[in-house]
């Protein structure tokens, strides 16, 4: 929506981030205040809500397919076969996605405990520690993210983190990271929304095929009845595209709800693993992210760059840390919003901030520190090999 602001677009667009941002504030302020019970209840009325809706819409599918099957095998002629094949691709377009190993690891690394002993041991102790299921794929890419997902037929569990995201980080704090990204796993959040789906994509899906083209019929030089029946066109299928979107920007609010209270539920692994204080720093590294991603450049010399982005990192965080409380603030007001899928950085510190405190479950030793930046220091040379390429 801040692109409407930042291309002018208009009153009613600046209106509508602005009331966006302001109702995605109260909601995480609501959110932070509640306490780790809350947070971990597995039924809400949003998720109940989407679940409901994905069971027709998914019946929905299904019906098409065989219907779709019942034309072709039925018909005689070619306008049936041709309306069963028109059905039966519908339904491929709107069928769910699983998602696939081959996508999971595109652009990065898959380490195991003979590549990466020390990254893979601090997982596996982690998954231990916290009662989490160890992830089945330990993917380092490129990004500065992290992510936890279940995919394939054969629901691969997987675990990616981004090397510039380690590299930002301290081991202690990586670790809590790491807890955070197997909450995810552990309340089994890519099964939630596997089954929520439907609701997510379907109402979307169809809203873009039925969208009629843009532009008057005299900018297509039509006239006559055939612009008559364009105009037409537009205006029914226009309006019904624009009620689907309004069900899928629903469905997108209650997801991206659950989402934000996923996110927080997890943070409560990451303090388990990790403890309150690395939890609290990796939280703050989050906030300082937005002036981090493009400090890392390819001219730094062969062998050196995992520890010249290092300290470069760590550099840049050390002289932005007195402006930590107004950017904290910052991030609670400009990144609110109700179709955000995270809360803040800042009122995730928030909530994490008014919780107990807590040991780290996991402790990373220097001597594991250092071993752990050997092992990663080769797919740092590669990375920086590839932006000098790029």
């Amino acid at each position: 929506m801040d692109a409407f602001v930042g291309g002018g677009g208009g009153w009613f667009a600046r209106r509508m981030v602005l009331l966006d941002r302001r109702a995605g504030f109260r909601a995480d302020r609501v959110l932070a205040g509640r306490d780790e019970r809350a947070v971990g209840r597995r039924v809400t009325a949003g998720r109940v809500v989407l679940l409901a809706v994905s069971v027709l819409l998914g019946a929905g599918v299904l019906a098409l397919v065989a219907a779709g099957v019942w034309l072709i095998v039925t018909g005689r002629l070619l306008p049936p076969i041709a309306a069963g094949a028109a059905l039966l691709g519908l339904a491929w377009v709107l069928r769910p996605r699983l998602g696939s190993r081959k996508d999971a690891v595109a652009g990065g690394w898959v380490l195991d405990a003979g590549s990466a002993p020390v990254l893979r041991g601090l997982v596996d102790r982690a998954a231990e520690k916290t009662g989490a299921p160890r992830p089945d794929l330990l993917v380092v890419d490129t990004e500065f993210n992290a992510w936890a997902a279940v995919v394939g037929f054969r629901r691969t569990k997987v675990l990616a983190i981004g090397l510039p995201m380690i590299l930002a980080l301290s081991e202690q704090q990586l670790v809590a990271l790491i807890g955070h990204e197997l909450g995810h796993l552990a309340y089994q959040d890519g099964f939630r929304r596997l089954l929520e789906q439907p609701a997510r994509t379907v109402f979307g899906a169809l809203s873009r095929i039925v969208a009629p083209p843009r532009g008057d019929g005299v900018d297509k030089d039509l006239s006559g009845l055939l612009l008559m029946a364009f105009t037409v066109w537009q205006v029914i299928a226009g309006m019904v595209s624009f009620v689907l979107f309004s069900a899928h920007l629903g469905m997108f609010l209650l997801a991206a709800g659950e989402d934000r209270r996923a996110e927080v539920r997890a943070d409560s692994m990451a303090v388990r693993a990790g403890g309150s204080r690395a939890t609290l720093e990796m939280l703050d590294a989050l906030v300082l992210m937005p002036g981090l991603t493009d400090l890392l450049h390819p001219r730094v010399a062969e062998g050196e760059a995992a520890q010249r982005w290092r300290a470069l990192l760590a550099d840049t965080q050390g002289r932005r840390a007195e402006f930590l409380p107004v950017l904290r603030q910052l991030s609670m007001r400009e990144d609110a919003s109700l179709l955000a899928r995270h809360p803040s950085s800042g009122r995730r510190r928030q909530w994490v901030s008014n919780r107990p405190y807590v040991d780290p479950a996991v402790v990373v030793t220097p001597v594991e520190a250092e071993r752990l930046r050997a092992e990663l220091a080769p797919l740092a040379e590669q990375l920086a090999q590839q932006m000098r390429r790029d």
